[in-house]
């Protein structure tokens, strides 16, 4: 059914070309575009459909934006597109959707015997690069209904020496590899997820991808959600912005109390640009991440996105149901999730320690200091 759904939201430049509302440089049926004739291509695009606003009509209406987006937002052919999606939906044997209740808290006895854990992380510090070396730190926390996450704090901090270098070639080399080789997200999910064998409860919530692409591109990502995935805890990741626009289109053809499984994580994968998952072996794709299922949820107005693993899949979506806050407008994911961001970002101010640093640098050298901060600081 995946792929099915692929073929339709994917339609080939022949298929494009044929349809009125579509256009194009290339009239070719068998022209197959590379990345950079795409993006030429969207950037020709964008340059033709675009409009000279005046002073005037700016300081008017905003030059009348904010209706182009909605239009481009809603109109006849989005609403057609969501309508077919809505029917492919319908018509899924295999992965039927699920009519269910959300905010019935009495549905799972876990959530009360305090045996879910919500897990979260945010940038303590984000990724700062300076002149010879980056750093960064992250804090890690998780809660349940019956644990503060006083006790699970963590804290996580690296950085980069550049004066461990042999010779001038390999500091700029190493230069280099921290500057450009470092993924920050990876880094922070790292950490999740070894969080969540630390703990003790066996299901879990994870604001974000239960699998994170970037990390599973290196060894160390691999084998660490091997060991999440034998460990027998259940886990399940919530997305609370769906990115992918094939994704958005079942969302926003759901109704109300509706969950609808999309596909895998190893079919995304494969549908997914080379460049992006190139490192990432066969041997995850064809055992992992064939059994990670991803798909949509929509407890009252907004839709939400989840992944978890095929085995899992049934007691992790009606404790996931069950612990929805529905009073929480346009914000009706589980409960726990919305108290550890709050928690979170309430115990992790990046702007403390990013001003601690600035301080010692000026007490060190006021030459370090304004070498070294960024000149938007001095504005």
């Amino acid at each position: 059914m995946f792929r099915k759904i692929q073929k339709f939201f994917n339609r080939s430049k022949h298929e494009r070309l044929s349809d009125p509302g579509s256009d194009s440089l290339s009239s070719d049926p068998l022209f197959n575009p590379s990345k950079h004739e795409r993006q030429a291509e969207m950037f020709h695009e964008l340059l033709s459909r675009s409009k000279r606003i005046s002073k005037d009509a700016f300081t008017d209406n905003f030059g009348g934006i904010a209706d182009d987006v909605v239009e481009m937002l809603d109109n006849d052919q989005v609403r057609k597109t969501i309508q077919e999606a809505r029917e492919t939906m319908e018509e899924d044997l295999s992965n039927p959707l699920r009519k269910v209740e959300f905010g019935s808290f009495s549905k799972a006895k876990e959530l009360k015997n305090g045996e879910v854990a919500a897990i979260d992380g945010t940038f303590a510090l984000p990724m700062q690069k300076y002149s010879t070396g980056q750093a960064i730190c992250v804090g890690i926390g998780s809660l349940s209904h019956r644990r503060p996450m006083q006790d699970s704090l963590h804290y996580w901090s690296s950085k980069v020496f550049l004066s461990e270098a042999s010779d001038t070639d390999d500091f700029i080399a190493r230069e280099k590899r921290g500057l450009f080789g470092t993924y920050p997200t990876a880094y922070l999910r790292y950490y999740e997820v070894q969080h969540c064998l630390e703990i003790e409860e066996p299901y879990l919530f994870l604001d974000g991808p239960l699998v994170d692409e970037s990390l599973i591109a290196r060894p160390e990502g691999i084998q660490l959600y091997n060991e999440l995935f034998q460990s027998g805890k259940q886990s399940l990741g919530v997305l609370k912005n769906i990115a992918n626009p094939i994704f958005t289109k079942f969302a926003r053809a759901l109704k109300p109390g509706e969950i609808y499984v999309v596909g895998t994580l190893e079919e995304h994968l494969n549908q997914s640009s080379a460049a992006r998952n190139r490192y990432v072996s066969d041997r995850f794709k064809n055992s992992v991440a064939s059994n990670i299922f991803k798909g949509v949820f929509k407890p009252r107005n907004k839709a939400f996105g989840f992944e978890v693993h095929k085995d899992h899949l049934e007691d992790m979506l009606r404790i996931m149901a069950a612990d929805c806050q529905m009073n929480n407008a346009g914000h009706e994911i589980p409960f726990l999730l919305n108290r550890i961001d709050e928690e979170v970002r309430k115990n992790f101010n990046p702007q403390i320690l990013k001003d601690r640093i600035a301080f010692q640098m000026a007490t060190h050298s006021e030459e370090l200091f304004f070498e070294e901060t960024n000149e938007r600081s001095f504005r």
